[in-house]
């Protein structure tokens, strides 16, 4: 073999092998579509789920304003309400220094208990002139004084039962302990007293009756007449010297020792009453339209949390808070700026109170009047 054949049968045998092409396979990505498409669903999704939400949320939101809208002006409320009683005045007929004081601040009295005591010397003086001014004129008058006299001795009887029962009351009130309930021996003096000051009224209004009988017109008669008139005045004056409450209720402010010397009219202390109970709420003007007497309403006390009385609307101020106060507003000037007035509405309680949680006057409250019905019932 030619040596050049060898040297190209070499090469070729030397040389790579060309490689056929391998078949390529294309392969399309499964579901390239859905892989691309679903986070987009998904950020579609969660964009439409928030719309909803804030939608639903605006709609609650707007429909709660709507909602406590309503209930308001069906419902007003408010909580510039303070409640109150009637408040009596201590005050004596008489004037003179007091010598024993039986009650102290916060004590709880009923019409009629001793409250405190004037010096009687003064007006036993008093009674001795005028009792023997009237047994001169008796004496004159003759048979024509028999009424009056009876009368005037039945009343001279229920005076003296009176001043014993007082120190019976007197005896029991000192025996008692500070700080202890009220013993029998007090409740029954206490009683006894009570029924010794009935009598006694019922004794003057006998003599004051005998007094108007027709009597024939005579000297001696006219002289009775003014006689019997100055021993029921002497006699009166004298009771009077014992001062006794006029309600039922707490005395307050309480300031009355022994040796005080008080004027015939002017208050001592003071007699919470009990028994009825308002409050006193001022409610915008802008409440008024709904509001009428009869409705009825709730009451909330600050001091008794969770405690709720009824009531009901006994009237509706005619002049606003403004209107009564010492300096009131003076609008026709260049600077008035408009201010939305306010007006009390008598709220009545017509519950029972606690006995245990007293109402007192002056707390604070929350009233809400209910609206919808009108003082006659009808929607």
């Amino acid at each position: 073999m030619p040596r050049h054949h060898s040297a190209v049968l070499h090469l070729e045998l030397r040389a790579p092998r060309p490689v056929p092409p391998a078949a390529t396979e294309v392969k399309r990505p499964v579901n390239q579509d859905a892989s691309t498409d679903t986070p987009t669903r998904s950020k579609s999704a969660a964009a439409s789920y928030r719309w909803i939400a804030l939608l639903v949320l605006l709609a609650a939101t707007v429909g709660g304003v709507l909602l406590y809208w309503r209930h308001a002006e069906i419902y007003p409320s408010t909580d510039n309400a303070y409640t109150g009683a009637n408040i009596v005045r201590v005050a004596s007929q008489v004037s003179g220094p007091v010598v024993r004081v039986y009650v102290k601040d916060d004590d709880k009295v009923a019409t009629g208990d001793p409250l405190f005591d004037i010096d009687p010397t003064l007006y036993d003086a008093a009674l001795r002139n005028a009792r023997a001014q009237f047994d001169a004129a008796v004496s004159a008058a003759g048979t024509a004084a028999d009424a009056l006299k009876a009368a005037a001795q039945k009343l001279e009887d229920k005076r003296v039962a009176l001043e014993d029962a007082l120190g019976k009351y007197r005896d029991a009130k000192d025996a008692e302990k500070e700080g202890q309930p009220p013993s029998d021996q007090l409740s029954t003096a206490l009683k006894a007293w009570h029924d010794a000051l009935q009598a006694f009224d019922d004794a003057e209004g006998e003599f004051a009756k005998a007094q108007d009988n027709k009597l024939t017109v005579t000297t001696p008669t006219v002289q009775l007449r003014a006689a019997s008139a100055q021993l029921d005045k002497a006699t009166h004056d004298r009771v009077k010297t014992h001062v006794t409450s006029s309600a039922n209720g707490w005395v307050s402010n309480v300031s009355l020792r022994p040796g005080t010397v008080v004027q015939a009219g002017t208050p001592a202390f003071a007699v919470i009453e009990d028994g009825n109970w308002w409050v006193d709420a001022n409610f915008k003007e802008t409440d008024l339209g709904r509001i009428k007497a009869g409705q009825k309403a709730t009451v909330r006390l600050d001091m008794y949390p969770g405690v709720t009385l009824e009531g009901a609307v006994e009237s509706i101020s005619a002049g606003s808070g403004a209107t009564f106060s010492v300096l009131p507003p003076e609008n026709a000037t260049g600077n008035w700026v408009k201010v939305t007035q306010r007006f009390p509405v008598r709220i009545r309680i017509t519950s029972t109170p606690d006995p245990d949680k007293p109402l007192r006057s002056g707390s604070s409250a929350t009233v809400t009047i209910d609206t919808t019905e009108t003082a006659q019932g009808q929607k």
